[in-house]
């Protein structure tokens, strides 16, 4: 065969996965904007603890997209034997991080609002959740495939599939308040979103931070593999 059809997996893989990236960076980032205008606009904290987690899910795939065009890239000095492969942990780590301080952020923030709650409008979260549901799920459809070979990527369908679920939490706040006018479950959203997010901030930290100290693998018992070997 031709050396121009001598393409490695790696290679091709990594040709698929930039162009979808940033695409998702850019539905994200736009998507952003129109959540933050809306939550100043109507004074809704649930929907500005979405677009919180939304500006995590546009840096995540913009550090994963510059973690994975590092990795490709390899390393042309022999003290650097594993290239550039671990700038996608430090990615992990850092979007670990990102996400710990929006929800204790949206935490804070919600147990203000409980002293004096403001008259929110429901029809504009309904219509903003339902837009924010639609571009979580194409945004994910497009890294999926690709989130078992990276773990910046992995860190970026994460955060972006948990804000999914913010999304439909805002949804249902919106729903609540346009047929009960109950005037807490902006508030109770909210808080529901950030402890969605935060325990699955710190898995995501454990597990970089597992690869960086050099620990062993969580599904082998390293005991029975040295009885194994002898």
């Amino acid at each position: 065969m031709g050396a121009g059809h001598n393409h490695s997996p790696a290679e091709t893989d990594g040709s698929r996965l930039i162009p979808r990236m940033i695409i998702a960076a850019a539905i994200l980032a736009a998507f952003f904007v129109v959540e933050l205008t809306t939550s100043l606009l109507i004074n809704s904290i649930a929907l500005l603890a979405d677009a919180g987690h939304m500006l995590t899910d546009v840096v995540a795939v913009f550090m994963g997209l510059a973690a994975v065009t590092l990795a490709r890239r390899g390393s042309s000095s022999p003290s650097r034997t594993y290239g550039w492969h671990r700038a996608e942990v430090f990615t992990a780590v850092a979007n670990a991080g990102l996400l710990m301080g929006v929800a204790l952020f949206i935490l804070w923030e919600a147990i203000q609002r409980l002293r004096e709650t403001p008259s929110i409008p429901g029809v504009p979260m309904i219509v903003v959740a339902l837009a924010g549901l639609l571009a979580n799920l194409v945004v994910a459809l497009l890294l999926r495939s690709h989130s078992g070979q990276s773990l910046a990527v992995k860190g970026a369908y994460m955060e972006v599939v948990a804000d999914s679920v913010g999304s439909l939490g805002v949804l249902i706040a919106g729903v609540v308040t346009v047929t009960t006018r109950w005037p807490y479950a902006d508030v109770v959203v909210a808080v529901l979103v950030a402890l969605w997010v935060l325990p699955r901030a710190i898995s995501l930290a454990r597990d970089a931070l597992r690869i960086l100290s050099e620990s062993s693998p969580t599904h082998i018992d390293v005991e029975e593999l040295r009885s194994a070997l002898g």
